[in-house]
């Protein structure tokens, strides 16, 4: 995650304020958290949904039986006992879940902060209501374009006006919001209608998620790179308009970690003091963080090392706890993930200047067919990544 709106204003965000209770630009909480290998755990927590979109990375789940209530609960005592600072309640759609408030609650009891991942469209008053005295700390709603566009990627007329009632339920209650947006080549030219209705109803983060391709979701639909340097380009123009503007929107992008290194090399050109403040939140918060700083668990117990990569476990928490599964990895993959530099043998990516503070997204790398070869989604140009050096 590559939060631009911090690189260009160099102030902690809204979400590292509200998790590390600092207003320090980079909260040592944050700088001591990111020596260790505990993650930030996406639980998928159900299987099912109401809604049936062209990009679900979990419309393929594998069999079996979701985890109880109390397996659930012995997950998050295992998860606070190791300092988890944040689970990722998401699915299928989360909310139906039926012990799905308990459980949030029973997480913030426990000292995790919990967010919650969902497609907004249950979130009636009611439901807020219920979210904000279950003690979540962020409501994360997924919209993929304006009312056409995104009802027929959402697969149900009418998703876009009750995802947007939620998102404001949601935020009337006073609880951290988000909007989610994943680009593809059917909804590219909506980022900016999408931000816009961010700022309108003043919710507080926009997270642009590139294209991984998992479950329903491939190659086809994603957007080509020149498209997508150009996207890059006008999101980091963007971020600067509402700094200058004051307004409290702040812009994240996901699943690149390329457009850290782009954003840097921008502000380089602009302010070579911002760029460096920059450039130190990208040591600490750069690259692809699988298999180290996060880490999925889906709806059986599987752990993974991101919610993309289903099609591999390094174990299941109903055979052994989740940290000792993480914290004492026997699994060769998780091990090389976290010291993915000494791999990486792609023609741009091996040899790229950065690759410490990159490295490319390595499952986007494999779904082309070598784990530890170039990203295909990397668009930086040749002379950015081997001509120009890092401080």
């Amino acid at each position: 995650m590559i939060a631009l709106s911090k690189m260009v204003a160099g102030e902690a965000t809204v979400s590292e304020k509200l998790t590390y209770k600092s207003k320090e630009r980079i909260p040592k909480a944050l700088v001591e958290a990111s020596k260790k290998p505990i993650p930030v755990v996406v639980w998928n927590s159900t299987a099912r949904c109401n809604l049936n979109c062209v990009h679900c990375y979990a419309a393929e789940t594998l069999n079996g039986e979701e985890l109880t209530t109390e397996e659930a609960k012995m997950m998050i005592d295992d998860l606070a006992a190791i300092k988890v600072p944040v689970i990722l309640f998401s699915g299928g759609e989360p909310l139906m879940r039926k012990d799905i408030y308990e459980l949030i609650s029973y997480a913030k009891s426990k000292g995790i902060h919990s967010s919650l991942s969902t497609n907004g469209t249950l979130i009636d008053e009611d439901v807020a209501a219920k979210l904000k005295e279950a003690g979540v700390d962020y409501v994360g709603v997924s919209l993929d374009g304006s009312e056409a566009v995104n009802d027929e990627f959402r697969g149900l007329k009418g998703a876009f006006k009750r995802a947007l009632s939620g998102l404001l339920n949601a935020k009337e209650e006073g609880i951290l919001t988000g909007i989610r947006f994943t680009v593809t080549k059917l909804n590219y030219e909506e980022v900016p209608k999408l931000l816009d209705l961010a700022v309108e109803h003043e919710i507080p983060r926009f997270c642009l998620y590139h294209l991984v391709p998992s479950g329903r979701a491939d190659f086809k639909i994603d957007i080509d790179n020149n498209a997508r340097r150009e996207l890059m380009d006008w999101l980091f123009e963007k971020a600067i308009e509402l700094r200058d503007e004051r307004e409290k929107v702040e812009i994240l992008t996901v699943d690149n970690p390329a457009d850290g290194v782009f954003f840097y090399l921008k502000l380089k050109e602009m302010d070579e003091n911002l760029a460096e403040d920059a450039f130190e939140f990208l040591k600490i918060r750069g690259g692809d963080n699988s298999g180290f700083r996060i880490a999925d668990v889906d709806m059986y117990g599987n752990v993974h090392p991101n919610q993309f990569w289903w099609d591999y476990a390094v174990g299941n928490v109903r055979e052994e706890k989740f940290s000792e599964i993480w914290l004492n990895p026997k699994d060769e993959l998780l091990k090389k993930l976290r010291e993915k530099h000494k791999y990486i043998s792609g023609k741009r990516c091996g040899r790229c200047n950065y690759k410490l503070y990159c490295g490319g997204f390595r499952l986007r790398a494999l779904r082309k067919g070598d784990l530890w070869g170039d990203d295909p989604s990397c668009y930086l140009k040749e002379e950015e990544i081997f001509e120009t050096k890092p401080p």
